[in-house]
């Protein structure tokens, strides 16, 4: 009899085991509650607290250590919180604390899902935050944030931050020359957090313009073969970068002038926010086709910048 009691209680531990277990599970499940997305917390945070507006939430947001962020919605008895971790400048983390076990909260948080994945192709339309402009920001402009990268450089100053991006899958980058001087090291932190190591390999401080190279393989790449010269009045393009502690990374301008020349090279004059660690972001059309460089900003202001137009990126790329 004291076998038997002792299987008994044995079999019952397990089952208490097996049930803990799946719980735990239920609550970590990675797959199905957290996800990575190549889009900063600032674009996230807006578009999810637009989708618990318009589902009748109330949101507070709370900003937590190390950039994170937690969005909290309720509605009656209902809570959801969503929280949003840097996972570089250019992608976050996404968890979703929604009620485990529960096929409703299971069926909103694949809706979450489904939401950002549309965002991201650029089936949901996304306005920027530039408020004066709440100019649209196009799908094919979006799409190019994974080939954008974050570099970092150690000069005898101290730290500087600026923006480039990937010309080829063998990790050549290009970015802007008029900060990488005296330097000591320079990082390329790519939009899924890789900080790998950047040597240069080429500058050119007269048309401001330097050639990196990382020892990576790279998914995504930005063509200059591709890219378009001619540029109109008026015309509405698309800046993709890493200005510092900024909302945002693609910000919209219009053209509003016609090229100048300084220093006998041409420059587009446009109608843009431009931050620090903004230069060397690319700038493309509506149609996602890179036009040119953010060169830097006009003293004083930052609306007004000037662009690398790519007739020099392209002299310069192919200049043995």
């Amino acid at each position: 009899m004291a076998f038997r009691h002792i299987q008994i209680l044995k079999v019952t531990a397990f089952i208490f085991l097996v049930v803990a277990i799946a719980d735990v599970s239920a609550l970590a499940d990675p797959e199905n509650r957290s996800k990575t997305y190549p889009l900063p917390v600032a674009e996230l945070e807006e578009l999810i607290t637009d989708r618990f507006e318009r589902s009748g939430f109330e949101v507070t947001r709370t900003a937590l250590k190390m950039g994170q962020v937690r969005l909290k919605g309720t509605k009656a008895t209902r809570c959801r919180q969503i929280i949003l971790t840097p996972h570089s400048a250019l992608a976050t983390d996404v968890y979703a604390d929604y009620p485990v076990n529960n096929a409703s909260e299971d069926r909103h948080v694949k809706e979450l899902w489904d939401l950002i994945s549309k965002y991201v192709s650029g089936e949901t339309t996304v306005r920027s935050q530039n408020e004066n402009t709440q100019q649209v920001i196009p799908s094919a402009v979006l799409s190019k944030i994974e080939s954008v990268v974050c570099i970092k450089a150690e000069t005898k100053k101290g730290q500087i931050q600026l923006s480039g991006f990937a010309v080829n899958k063998e990790g050549l980058i290009i970015c802007t020359a008029h900060n990488l001087k005296n330097l000591q090291r320079v990082s390329v932190i790519l939009y899924d957090g890789r900080q790998l190591s950047g040597n240069i390999i080429k500058t050119d401080h007269h048309r401001d313009l330097a050639l990196l190279h990382i020892d990576a393989k790279l998914d995504t790449f930005i063509s200059l073969a591709d890219g378009r010269n001619l540029l109109g009045m008026g015309e509405w393009l698309y800046s993709v970068g890493c200005p510092i502690d900024l909302r945002g990374t693609v910000f919209p301008g219009m053209i509003n002038g016609p090229p100048r020349h300084v220093d006998n090279l041409p420059l587009w004059q446009i109608n843009m926010e431009i931050h620090p660690g903004s230069s060397g972001s690319p700038v493309f059309d509506v149609q996602g086709t890179l036009v040119a460089i953010v060169k830097g900003r006009y003293r004083g202001t930052d609306s007004i910048g000037f662009l690398i137009p790519l007739e020099t990126i392209m002299a310069f790329a192919y200049d043995s």
